[in-house]
């Protein structure tokens, strides 16, 4: 198997803890989305790292993708519970992760800008103290938001 990506990139490293959990031996392909001679689009169409080739050529990207198709083979140790709503818990957690490490590297991707082409808002939003985003009431800040509202 070949991971391709940068180890600058959490979902790299996610994919790659999964695959040394697992013991699945594979080549790691250094390959940066941002660079301009990389090689990205030929294994994922939107320019994305990771990706995946299989070794029988078969590609995959995206990460939970990725992770998922690592659970598929069947190789210990699970990192998906049997239990489906465990399960589908666990997915939750992993979109929110993943939520978090974009609003990160939209952070770090703002703040290397030119400061004269830095924006504000964006910086704001990303940190989350914009006030425009609304929070789920099931998330922590939302529920401590709603309480405050009614009392």
């Amino acid at each position: 198997m070949k991971l391709i990506g940068s180890y600058t990139s959490p979902f790299v490293r996610k994919i790659s803890v999964i695959l040394l959990e697992k013991r699945i031996p594979f080549e790691f392909v250094n390959e940066s989305p941002y660079s301009e001679s990389n090689g990205v689009a030929r294994y994922n169409p939107l320019g994305k790292v990771p990706a995946l080739v299989t070794d029988d050529g078969e590609c995959w990207f995206d990460s939970p993708v990725i992770a998922q198709y690592l659970e598929l083979l069947g190789v210990a140790p699970p990192m998906i519970p049997a239990d489906p709503r465990a399960a589908l818990r666990m997915r939750q957690l992993e979109a929110l992760a993943d939520g978090v490490m974009e609003a990160a590297q939209a952070l770090v991707r703002e703040k290397a800008r030119p400061g004269a082409q830095q924006s504000e808002q964006e910086l704001l939003r990303q940190r989350g103290e914009s006030g425009s985003r609304s929070r789920p009431a099931g998330s922590l800040r939302g529920r401590r938001n709603a309480a405050r509202r009614r009392g």
